[in-house]
């Protein structure tokens, strides 16, 4: 019964990460009070759901899993993200680096999750209203 509610629950942030992310922002902020750590947070954790979210959308409008190469992107974009932080300031700060390309791959999927799930809808509807 348990397990059902949490993988339920699971789908449903990955269908929907920004109900995830409005969740962590709202629990943060109101234990917290401060708006900048709340937004942080929420950011952070969503990344992991946005990760998984476009695999999934993936898997359901191509019936592929494109896991090996959603990493083999996130790891190219490090590596560009690093050397673009080295050319610019000149040496490497680790942490002001890996909150940057945190945040860039947030960015980065959220776009792709939008991309994919209105592709996905679009291709639903036409398949549905396509006369045969």
């Amino acid at each position: 019964m348990m397990a059902n509610f949490f993988s339920s629950l699971a789908a449903v942030f990955i269908i929907a990460p920004a109900l995830f992310y409005i969740l962590i922002f709202l629990v943060v902020k109101k234990t917290s009070g401060n708006q900048r750590k709340a937004r942080g947070y929420a950011i952070n954790l969503t990344t992991f759901i946005l990760i998984f979210s476009v695999h999934y959308l993936i898997l359901a409008i191509w019936s592929k899993s494109l896991i090996g190469l959603i990493l083999l992107i996130m790891l190219s974009v490090g590596i560009l993200f690093v050397l673009t932080y080295w050319k610019k300031r000149g040496e490497i700060i680790y942490p002001n680096v890996l909150v940057g390309y945190w945040r860039l791959t947030f960015l980065l999927f959220s776009v792709c999750y939008i991309c994919l799930f209105i592709y996905g809808l679009c291709k639903s509807i036409l398949e549905a209203v396509k006369i045969t």
